[in-house]
């Protein structure tokens, strides 16, 4: 049977925070697309939210895995971009 589990994150600045390379882009809630200074990336803004929440939660798993206390905020990117990639080759 699939065990199902539910990780709770942290939600503040899941919209601002740049899923691709982690710095905050201000922006009001009627600016629906995320376009990044920083790095480029230019995608929904609810699509940028689910992958920082999505991200949050696969870092909580993976140090609470191996028994490191861990803030669910924002993690370096790379770490993130790793973890997710060994997430995406299980589930594909």
């Amino acid at each position: 049977m699939l065990e199902v589990k539910t990780i709770a994150v942290n939600p503040k600045n899941t919209s601002q925070d740049c899923s691709n390379c982690g710095e905050k882009v201000d922006k009001e809630l009627n600016i629906r697309t995320h376009s990044c200074p920083h790095c480029g990336i230019v995608i929904d803004r609810d699509w940028n939210a689910a992958i920082n929440i999505k991200n949050r939660a696969v870092e909580h798993s993976v140090f609470k895995a191996r028994g490191v206390r861990r803030d669910t905020g924002t993690a370096k990117r790379e770490s993130l971009h790793y973890s997710f990639s060994l997430v995406w080759e299980y589930v594909t």
